[in-house]
C-alpha cells in the first residue's frame, strides 16, 4: 500500500547523505528524496532479531543498559581485566559474530563514559569499531559537526552555527 503517512524507523547511509533520518516524517524525507524506497518492516522480525543480538551480547556481560531496540551499552571492565582480553579484541570479536551468527553489523564505541562511547561508536558506521581514550578526546572530536553531537537537539546546533560555532572544537 502507497502512503505518505508516518515516521522513518531509520535511514539507509545512503539516504542519510540526503538529510533523511529516523523519526522523520515519511512525507518530508519524500519531498527530499522523490526516488527514496520505502521498506515496510514488521516489528515482530526486528524484536526478534534484537532479542537475539542481546543474547549474544549477555554471553559476554550480564548487565546491560539497553537504550533502544538496537542499541546498548555493556561495561567490560571486568571481563577484561578477569580474562585479560584487551576491549578492541572484544569488541572485535563480538561485531564479527553478530555479522557470521546473526547477518547483523554493528558499530562499536569504547571510551571511559556512555556518553562518548555513543560518540565513537557514531563515528565510524557501519561495522566500524572506534577508541576515545580521555587523552585523545580533544583531538578526535575537535572536526566534529555540532550536528552529530548526540543529544543536540535540531533546533539548537543551527543556532550553533549561525554563532560561527560549527564544529566541537569551535567551543
Amino acid at each position: 500500500e502507497n502512503t505518505t503517512r508516518g515516521v522513518l524507523s531509520t535511514a539507509s547511509y545512503e539516504a542519510r547523505k540526503y538529510g533523511i533520518h529516523s523519526g522523520m516524517p515519511l512525507i518530508e524525507a519524500l519531498q527530499k528524496l522523490p526516488s527514496l524506497i520505502v521498506v515496510n518492516y514488521g516489528y515482530e522480525l526486528y524484536s526478534e532479531y534484537s532479542k537475539k543480538f542481546f543474547k549474544l551480547l549477555k554471553e559476554y556481560v550480564k548487565d546491560i543498559e539497553q537504550t533502544s531496540i538496537d542499541e546498548g551499552y555493556l561495561d567490560v571492565t571486568d571481563i577484561t581485566l578477569k580474562v585479560n582480553r584487551h576491549p578492541v579484541d572484544l569488541a572485535k570479536e563480538i561485531k564479527a559474530r553478530a555479522l557470521k551468527e546473526l547477518d547483523l553489523p554493528c558499530s562499536i564505541g569504547i571510551a571511559p563514559t556512555l556518553y562518548l562511547a555513543k560518540m565513537a561508536s557514531d563515528m565510524k558506521k557501519p561495522l566500524g569499531i572506534t577508541v576515545l581514550r580521555i587523552r585523545d578526546v580533544k583531538e578526535k572530536l575537535k572536526d566534529v559537526s555540532v550536528s552529530d553531537i548526540f543529544g543536540l537537539g535540531k533546533k539548537t546546533y543551527p543556532l550553533l552555527i549561525d554563532k560561527g560555532i560549527k564544529t566541537i572544537g569551535d567551543f
